[in-house]
């Protein structure tokens, strides 16, 4: 297992060693709960020095009646002198004690006493006698336990306490992992790192044992672990333990006491054991992956007893009886439907308020399962909310699902207005599954049934879906006309709450018409759903504005955009919203030239199973230009699936965008045909679009292919530059929007000083089939004074670093200054310097903290 952020107290041990070695002898106490991680720390430390230091190690075992001076004897095979002969003859406490201290006073030695949480009464006195000499001899004695499990009539308290005063003694107290380091743990798995370490309180056993699971259920090790400890209460304490458990994390003792009456006061005996901790006024439980256990252990029929009795106490106590979502979660447990259906959607509502999607999905669901037999307009009500939420949360075939048994319902019970306006839903949800032909036979029928009723917002709304889809079909113009028909209809009505999506749908249309009145509509929807407190539409005009801007160059724009976006749609918990923008921003890391930042959001957005594929489309076309851009494999892969998922979807609007990469792809492999068979195959499409910059880099890719096309006034000035010849204008163009592998693609078109600089930008960026072609290039010129190629390892390494520079921000990781690399790798604290600016310039970074935090998300550095 990785040792992670254990730095200072392997420090702190290194010091004492040092001491001990001077024949200072040290003392250092290793605490923490059971699986913190004691025994890796001194593995990890005692390793370090098994070629230049003795170490002796023992262990106590957990046994009810332990064998005397246990850790003792698992050294003696490793100890010279008569200490051997005196354990195997029974001899005499008094001359065992002075054979150890002698051994001890012999050579440096580490010695680790493991586990003395369990030791028995001769090994506790044969500490508290060699503590007190220690001072008299050059080891470093380690001694690890269990500070959870002392009681305060433990007797190890009593030797803690004369050890505690002297001045050779060193505490290190072990935390949980941080967040960050659980992160950090579970890598490439499709793990959420955060619900990990709240399940296990950081605790590093519990985190490996669980990831060893595939990250899935309580792994039997974690339940081994859980019940031996259980094994030592008494029956009351187990059943006070159970009912806290029913209860939750956090345990109120006014309710356990209610639950559990006279067998209340063994909750000292859970506390006791470790298993239970005092949390201001609470009890709770120090890992989740405990109370899941006990949980899992507790026979069904006691937990729904359990359940009814804190339920009855929650429904009578004024301090909780309004903790909707807290009855709902006990009414299901204890089987109870009548109140499942009382707090249930209650609760939902109240979460859905309050930003809480997916507890407000998960409500809806539970109150679902129970309402067989409500009437018919509460059941189409309730799985129309049910549908928004799991829309919200990007759960669209359960939305998709939910819509269609809602249409169902509202057409049996008559209900017209209500029928179309579920099935004018649900075809923009089949529209973004991808299922353009039933999305519009739905939205058809639902416009037939609404145009024969009064104006309404009902029609308005599937107006708007109509809009979509035609924009999905390029024609802009319809749409436009149809949205234009939909916001007359609701300025004509009191309630104008759906103006917000409305000029979403309308500026949509409009961009390929008349792109700054396209993008004031899309900045108008922003600020009418912020106004309207509409966080679902805010955060998607943030999504839509953001990749706009990105789309057409606006890079500026767009990081102020996502900036606040992502916080927007993170703190709503819209994950359809953030993974959409975080494809996008992946995209405006390749532009940027922070391409080991667009490889790492790009996967994020990719390995998350529940991402649309209206978020995958953009990642994979990130992925795949890298690869092409790199050299790796892969890239026609996922820029094959990029344009299936497109066409999937039906919405042509962007396809220009995926076929100049793939145009790029092919020209970087060498083959031209494909090249140009890829830029012409759209290029009409974006003319008739007017789209400066999806026109410009086809263009572009059919000129390197050996066809030049008549170019358009409008089309974005750098290609347009690049492709007249001017490549100094087109390179200074793409400098000033801030895009090196663009602004060296049209350096590489100039003169050998200017390709020299393209080179160094190519081979900075790990772009290998461009700086071979260019430097094969210059090599056929003569070319003279080309910069070598770098270092094989250089190449191979993350973010093109050398191998120095990898040991250098492998310490910087853990927080070394200039000096203390200095030290650590026997250079200069200038030559250290050196390589942290170098590092820093490598990774397009500002600080320290910023290269450590990008390095930490490479696979490289989660080994």
């Amino acid at each position: 297992m990785d040792i992670l952020e254990r730095e200072s107290q392997l420090s702190i041990l290194e010091e004492a060693l040092s001491e001990a070695r001077s024949r200072r002898g040290c003392l250092a106490l290793v605490s923490g709960e059971a699986g913190i991680g004691k025994t890796a720390l001194v593995e990890a430390f005692t390793r370090r020095h098994r070629n230049t230091v003795r170490v002796l190690w023992g262990g106590s075992d957990a046994l009810f009646t332990p064998r005397p001076l246990g850790p003792l004897h698992d050294m003696a095979s490793k100890m010279a002198g008569e200490l051997p002969e005196l354990l195997a003859s029974d001899a005499q406490r008094n001359a065992v004690f002075s054979a150890v201290l002698n051994e001890f006073q012999r050579q440096p030695a580490i010695v680790v006493f493991e586990d003395i949480h369990w030791a028995d009464e001769a090994t506790l006195d044969l500490l508290r006698f060699v503590a007190r000499r220690i001072g008299q001899t050059s080891a470093l004695l380690v001694l690890t336990y269990r500070d959870d499990e002392l009681s305060p009539r433990h007797p190890l308290r009593s030797l803690l306490g004369d050890l505690s005063s002297s001045a050779v003694t060193r505490r290190i107290a072990l935390p949980p992992l941080s967040e960050k380091a659980v992160q950090e743990l579970v890598g490439e798995q499709a793990v959420d790192g955060a619900a990990l370490h709240r399940q296990t309180g950081g605790n590093p056993f519990y985190v490996t044992e669980v990831l060893a699971n595939s990250g899935s259920g309580i792994p039997a090790t974690v339940r081994d672990v859980v019940m031996a400890r259980c094994a030592r209460l008494s029956a009351s304490a187990y059943a006070v333990l159970e009912a806290a458990a029913a209860i939750g994390q956090r345990v109120e003792p006014w309710l356990l006491t209610q639950v559990t009456g006279a067998e209340a006061h063994a909750a000292e005996e859970c506390m006791a054991v470790g298993m239970l901790l005092a949390q201001n006024d609470e009890l709770a439980f120090r890992h989740e992956l405990a109370r899941r256990t006990i949980l899992e252990m507790t026979s069904p029929l006691r937990r729904e007893v359990l359940h009814r009795l804190i339920l009855d106490s929650l429904k009578s106590s004024p301090a909780t009886r309004n903790n909707l979502a807290r009855l709902a979660h006990h009414a299901e447990g204890a089987g109870d439907r009548k109140s499942i259906l009382a707090y249930a959607p209650a609760a939902a509502r109240q979460s859905s308020l309050s930003g809480a999607h997916r507890a407000a999905a998960t409500l809806y669901e539970l109150t679902l399962q129970h309402a067989n037999e409500l009437p018919i307009v509460e059941r189409a009500e309730l799985l129309r909310d049910y549908a928004v939420e799991c829309d919200v949360i990007d759960q669209r075939p359960a939305a998709i699902s939910a819509n269609r048994q809602a249409a169902e319902l509202w057409k049996n019970a008559g209900n017209k207005l209500k029928y179309a306006n579920t099935l004018g839903r649900l075809a923009l949800l089949l529209h973004l599954v991808g299922d353009g032909e039933e999305a519009e036979q739905v939205n058809d029928t639902a416009i037939r049934i609404l145009e024969e009723l009064p104006p309404s917002q009902d029609l308005a709304h599937v107006y708007n879906s109509q809009a979509i889809l035609y924009l999905a079909r390029l024609e802009n113009r319809k749409g436009v006309d149809l949205a234009e028909k939909a916001i007359a209809i609701i300025d004509r009505m009191p309630k104008k709450t759906l103006l917000p999506r409305l000029y979403e749908t309308l500026g949509l249309c409009w961009l390929h018409l008349d792109y700054e009145k396209g993008i004031a509509l899309l900045e108008r929807s922003l600020e009418s759903g912020i106004e309207f407190g509409q966080s679902m539409r805010t955060a998607n005009s943030y999504a839509n504005l953001s990749s706009v801007y990105i789309e057409f160059h606006q890079f500026e724009q767009a990081e102020a955009c996502l900036a606040k976006g992502l916080v927007f749609a993170a703190e709503q918990d819209l994950a359809f919203a953030r993974m959409y923008m975080l494809a996008w921003q992946a995209q405006l890391y390749l532009h940027r030239g922070r391409w080991s930042e667009a490889s790492l959001t790009a996967s994020e957005v990719l390995q998350d199973p529940a991402t649309s594929i209206g978020s995958r489309g953009p990642g994979l076309t990130v992925v795949g230009r890298l690869r092409a851009r790199r050299g790796d494999p892969g890239a026609d892969t996922a820029l094959d699936e990029s344009l299936e998922l497109l066409f999937q979807l039906g919405f042509r609007q962007r396809e220009g965008l995926v076929r100049a990469a793939r145009a790029e792809e092919a020209w970087l492999a060498g083959d031209s045909e494909r090249t140009l068979a890829e830029a012409k195959s759209v290029y009409n499409r974006a003319l008739d679009q007017k789209h400066p910059w999806g026109a410009g880099e086809l263009a572009f890719w059919q000129w390197r292919a050996g066809r030049t096309p008549d170019l358009p006034g409008w089309i974005a000035s750098p290609y347009a530059l690049q492709i007249s010849g001017d490549w100094w204008a087109a390179a200074e163009a793409w400098r000033h929007m801030g895009c090196p592998y663009e602004r060296a693609r049209a350096l590489a078109d100039g003169d050998p000083e200017a390709q020299k600089v393209a080179l160094e930008i190519f081979e900075r960026l790990a772009a290998r089939p461009d700086a071979d072609r260019l430097r094969q290039k210059m090599q056929a010129d003569g070319v003279s004074a080309i910069p070598p190629r770098p270092h094989t390892s250089t190449r191979e390494n993350p973010f093109g670093l050398t191998n120095r520079q990898i040991d250098v921000l492998a310490l910087l990781m853990e927080g070394f200054s200039n000096a203390e690399i200095a030290g650590r790798l026997h250079i200069s604290p200038k030559t250290a310097e050196h390589h942290v600016s170098a590092i820093l310039a490598r990774l397009d970074v500002h600080t320290r903290d910023e290269a450590a935090s990008l390095a930490r998300q490479h696979p490289t550095f989660r080994k």
